[in-house]
């Protein structure tokens, strides 16, 4: 400092001496300033990404509504059981299609995919829904792409029952 400011002497030496002290206090604020403003950011930084983590995960309210569905699923084809086959192929298409006598599948298979696939075909829908709109999930969305899970699935069922023979009227 007394090379930049000049050599004080006699009785501004002490002057100087409260000068040096008056920086050194300074710079100790200024070091604390900082290191709360690097923490504040830090803290700001940290609520940021968990606001964004929370947001990508509430995207995926559909798989969560699909497993909350699958709850119920055995309640909902005992209901749609009298309706047989159409509201099976209705209500649970991919169930429908894995009992499908034109899938050849070995007799655990046979057995098993059927109940796992109407437990597990809501949670899948959901995702399926989520996966194709991105980061556009809305009620509307997902419900229009269910149905269109649906209707490709009972088009399909349709087919392998013979539904174009008959339309064509072979």
């Amino acid at each position: 400092m007394a090379m930049l400011f000049g050599r004080q002497s006699g009785s501004d030496a002490g002057a100087e001496s409260n000068y040096s002290s008056t920086l050194e206090v300074i710079d100790a604020l200024y070091t604390l300033e900082m290191k709360s403003n690097i923490a504040a950011l830090g803290q700001r930084r940290r609520s940021a990404r968990l606001h964004r983590s929370m947001a990508q995960w509430s995207s995926y309210w559909p798989v969560a509504l699909g497993i909350a569905v699958s709850f119920f699923a055995p309640q909902m084809r005992a209901f749609v059981e009298p309706y047989r086959p159409w509201g099976l192929w209705l209500g649970f298409p991919m169930a429908a299609l894995s009992i499908q006598p034109g899938v050849h599948l070995g007799s655990w298979m046979s057995s098993t995919l059927p109940t796992a696939l109407l437990y597990l075909q809501f949670p899948l829908e959901g995702l399926l829904a989520k996966v194709a709109q991105r980061d556009k999930v809305t009620v509307y969305g997902v419900a229009l792409q269910v149905l269109y899970f649906h209707a490709l699935c009972f088009i399909d069922l349709w087919l392998l029952n013979g539904g174009l023979h008959r339309l064509m009227g072979r």
